[in-house]
């Protein structure tokens, strides 16, 4: 599940469940992930899987103390201290999901957002684009319903947060020539397959017709009498 667009103040006030991931000393997991030596992994997710924060702590005290900094933390401030060693996990992940209107073919798209903070290093945010309804439908930023793209949180923030930055850089790739131009293809294309499939209907009912109709039935011819 994902989280529809809200203020970020109201995403701090989400309630988040942990759960503890046994870590042994050469950094694997009882299913046999990789998250690098150190103490156990904690996961906190909220109840609809919008955010999700993982750090690594000796105790649950502990661990609930580094989610909550981690949650209240604003999007412009950097991360003091070291980066938790957690294999390829983000530290802070949040899933929002939007309504997108095309203005070239006025459809609407559902799209998921998902933002990770510190993704792969301190002051190095990530954010996913995904088209999921219809799933895998073309964008004006992508051609395969997904893109990845990496900005500095600053950056993030002064465009006005993920949802925000998305919608903005979808609206403005929208009034793009290209993007126009190749709409327009996929309309046209779209038009010749449902004149196809027409005259392929129309076909297939004239064969039906034609199998069902009975056959006027042959008058009976009555032997003749025999002269008299």
């Amino acid at each position: 599940m994902t989280r529809k667009p809200s203020d970020q103040s109201d995403k701090q006030r989400v309630k988040l469940d942990i759960q503890r991931v046994r870590v042994n000393r050469d950094g694997y997991d009882t299913s046999g992930s990789y998250w690098g030596a150190g103490p156990d992994v904690f996961m906190a997710t909220s109840a609809d899987g919008a955010q999700e924060i993982t750090v690594r702590a000796k105790s649950v005290t502990e661990a609930r103390e580094k989610v909550a900094a981690e949650q209240a933390r604003p999007l412009r401030q950097s991360k003091s201290g070291p980066r938790d060693r957690i294999g390829g996990a983000s530290p802070n992940k949040a899933r929002y999901e939007i309504d997108w209107h095309d203005p070239v073919t006025q459809r609407t798209v559902r799209i998921k957002i998902t933002h990770s903070r510190d993704y792969l290093g301190q002051g190095q945010d990530h954010v996913e684009v995904e088209s999921v309804g219809p799933k895998k439908s073309p964008l004006p930023i992508t051609e395969t319903g997904y893109r990845s793209h990496f900005l500095s949180p600053l950056e993030l923030v002064n465009d006005g947060g993920p949802v925000t930055f998305v919608t903005a850089w979808l609206d403005r790739e929208a009034k793009s020539k290209d993007w126009q131009k190749r709409q327009a293809v996929r309309q046209q294309g779209d038009l010749f397959q449902w004149a196809e499939a027409q005259t392929e209907v129309g076909k297939r009912r004239k064969g039906q017709l034609s199998a069902t109709t009975p056959k006027p039935a042959q008058a009976s011819q009555r032997p003749k009498p025999a002269p008299k």
